[in-house]
């Protein structure tokens, strides 16, 4: 008895701490086209959500030491989404967090690559 009420508050738990997580704005199989925010439209292609997190946080010469882990991307590179984490990254110099967007390359000399990027990062393409 006491086994099934144990499960029954964890299923219980599970359901109301999803329904409170922040939604992500862009979608999993969504198509995106890759454009940075700012005066550089390039777009860095983290090879993990937690270095990605790192580096927007980083003071500078921290930030150097991440740059290996990361590819960039020219402006207009087209990528498919495969997951998405909300609120995940917290860029140092602004107010509010923006999402850790897991991604594959569709086109280019990258394509098949998968990494993160921003959410602000990713523009979702209008289906047509």
């Amino acid at each position: 008895m006491r086994s099934v009420m144990r499960a029954a508050l964890c299923a219980l738990l599970a359901v109301l701490c999803t329904a409170a997580a922040p939604a992500c704005r862009i979608q999993a199989s969504r198509t995106v086209v890759l454009y940075g925010i700012g005066d550089d439209p390039g777009v860095f292609l983290w090879d993990s959500r937690f270095r990605l997190r790192g580096y927007h946080a980083a003071s500078f010469d921290e930030a150097q030491a991440l740059l290996p882990h990361a590819l960039l991307v020219g402006p207009g590179t087209r990528a498919v989404v495969l997951s998405c984490y909300a609120n995940f990254v917290q860029p140092k110099y602004r107010l509010f967090p923006d999402d850790a967007v897991d991604v594959r390359i569709l086109a280019g000399a990258l394509r098949g690559r998968t990494g993160w990027v921003l959410g602000g990062d990713a523009r979702v393409l209008r289906r047509r």
